[in-house]
């Protein structure tokens, strides 16, 4: 079975996905019976991707949770499925969503390339090689230590490279400057958004990373 590229994925693509994602999650809190939408060759096949919820609070969302997976283990529509279930349900940040939270609730769903090892012979260029607004990261070690960044995130906190490279050693557990050590494996991998315009919405947008806006903080507030 073929891995889905972004390239093969338009709107309808994204809206059948956040569809399946809402109503997985619908059906786990026993608000529907069923998962329904419009079959599709191309979510048939393996793919990479992350749901992300988030709490509509006023203008402004709250993270809810973020699950996903980096293996192509499972066709695309089922890997959204378990990714849905996952973020609402069993990220170990938040507690299970409650009924009376999903229509509130914005679903982002983010299709991911398969991640593929950054190497430079000297670690002081790899702010060099990576870019923001395109990329996402993972940085391992061993077997112990592993984050994961995607696209959007770097451009949400206006980070430029080498910011973007210590906060995804951060979310590993790892010492801001992990990448300069040549045991610290770094990965990349890029990304497509499919995002609810409201919660429950009809109108989904679908951003590239890039078109992102920044959200700088007012430290004067």
């Amino acid at each position: 079975m073929s891995l889905v590229t972004i390239q093969e994925l338009g709107i309808e693509e994204g809206k059948t996905l956040v569809k399946i994602a809402r109503q997985a999650i619908m059906k786990k809190l026993g608000l529907q019976s069923s998962i329904n939408y419009k079959e599709s060759e191309v979510l048939n096949k393996k793919g990479l991707a992350f749901v992300t919820l988030e709490t509509l609070l006023g203008e402004t969302t709250t993270l809810r949770g973020c699950i996903g997976y980096v293996e192509a283990v499972a066709p695309l529509k089922e890997i959204v499925k378990n990714a849905a279930i996952a973020a609402a349900f069993s990220d170990p940040r938040f507690p299970p969503l409650m009924k009376d939270e999903i229509n509130n609730i914005i679903i982002e769903v983010t299709v991911l390339t398969k991640p593929e090892e950054v190497v430079v012979d000297d670690r002081k260029e790899l702010p060099k090689v990576i870019k923001v607004g395109r990329d996402g990261l993972i940085v391992e070690k061993g077997i112990l230590y592993s984050g994961l960044l995607l696209p959007q995130v770097p451009m949400e906190y206006c980070w430029d490279e080498e910011t973007f490279l210590a906060e995804t050693c951060l979310k590993a557990g790892l010492s801001p400057d992990c990448w300069l050590d040549k045991s610290v494996r770094i990965k990349r991998f890029e990304g497509i958004i499919f995002r609810e315009k409201y919660p429950n919405s009809d109108e989904i947008l679908m951003i590239k990373p890039s078109d992102v806006k920044c959200k700088p903080f007012d430290f004067s507030e």
